[in-house]
């Protein structure tokens, strides 16, 4: 999304329409944030401005974010305790053309992967796409995503996550259809599956991306919008913004499919702010994860922001 979240909207899903209040309730068995309350700006005084909307961790050293308007990929390192630009690049589609509207980023085994709700240049067409990036700044593959609803165009797809194929065959994952998920049954699709967020509805999409994208699950986020996912190596993470007070939550796989395991809410000193991005450090110590939030308002003159996790979450 481009700006803060709105408090009131409207909005077409299908043939119906859906009038959505800017906070929801409160789930009933939300716990405290599995890690430390304290948190801190871990970026300089208005490096980014505003429409920082993900994040992905390629290493513990190695960050990549990406704003949604002018599309824009940064690589980020470690500068002290904040986290400084090392690399930036302006972002276009497969056919070196439009402004793609980067609203989630996801490094994998198998490469750099963004997610676009539409094409800035055409914003009033919604266009669902996942974009694969090497070192240029055209995308090298592109998927449409087949089987979202029709929403608006700044209501589209907000997060995309990666989970290997490792872990969902040893968990049983299976498909909408009750098939038991088989790599061999996508050739090309890579080493896992690719999970993106709808921000309207809040559900989770799985596909995976051969040719075109092949849709095979989708379910509901436990929130009514979702932001951004993140696969930590054991489970999945689904967060929301300021119209969910900035809660979290975990899913697992449970007879196939991914089930609702916890809801968290953000850590204390975490500011209620139009949180869009999310992301886990691989890296454990001290029996701590590196948490960062990116804040797509720039609340304060700060984009990102930082926390810990417990390991053991």
């Amino acid at each position: 999304m481009r700006e803060g979240a709105v408090a009131l909207r409207i909005k077409a899903i299908g043939v119906f329409t859906v009038l959505t209040l800017g906070l929801t309730a409160t789930p009933a068995q939300a716990a405290a944030w599995p890690g430390d309350s304290a948190t801190k700006t871990a970026d300089g005084t208005n490096v980014f401005g505003k429409n920082l909307s993900g994040l992905s961790f390629e290493s513990a050293n190695v960050v990549w974010a990406v704003k949604n308007s002018p599309s824009t990929l940064y690589r980020l390192v470690p500068s002290g305790a904040q986290w400084k630009v090392d690399q930036t690049r302006s972002l276009s589609f497969k056919n070196g053309q439009g402004d793609p509207d980067a609203e989630g980023v996801v490094s994998t085994p198998d490469g750099l992967f963004v997610v676009s709700e539409r094409d800035n240049n055409d914003d009033s067409t919604s266009a669902p796409t996942v974009l694969k990036y090497g070192s240029g700044s055209a995308a090298t593959s592109e998927w449409a995503l087949p089987g979202m609803p029709d929403v608006d165009p700044n209501d589209g797809p907000e997060g995309i996550a990666w989970v290997p194929d490792s872990y969902l065959t040893q968990n049983g994952f299976k498909d909408d259809a009750g098939r038991t998920y088989n790599p061999a049954d996508y050739p090309g699709h890579g080493s896992g599956l690719f999970f993106v967020g709808l921000e309207a509805t809040g559900q989770v999409y799985v596909y995976a991306l051969q040719g075109t994208a092949k849709l095979l699950a989708k379910f509901a986020s436990g929130q009514s919008q979702v932001m951004e996912l993140e696969f930590d190596g054991s489970q999945l993470w689904a967060t929301c913004d300021n119209n969910c007070s900035g809660r979290a939550t975990t899913f697992g796989i449970s007879s196939g499919k991914f089930k609702l395991k916890a809801t968290y809410n953000r850590p204390s000193t975490l500011p209620n702010a139009n949180l869009e991005g999310f992301a886990i450090s691989p890296s454990c110590v001290n029996g701590k994860k590196v948490v960062l939030w990116s804040d797509d308002d720039n609340t304060s003159s700060h984009a990102i922001r930082s926390g810990s996790l417990n390991c053991t979450v």
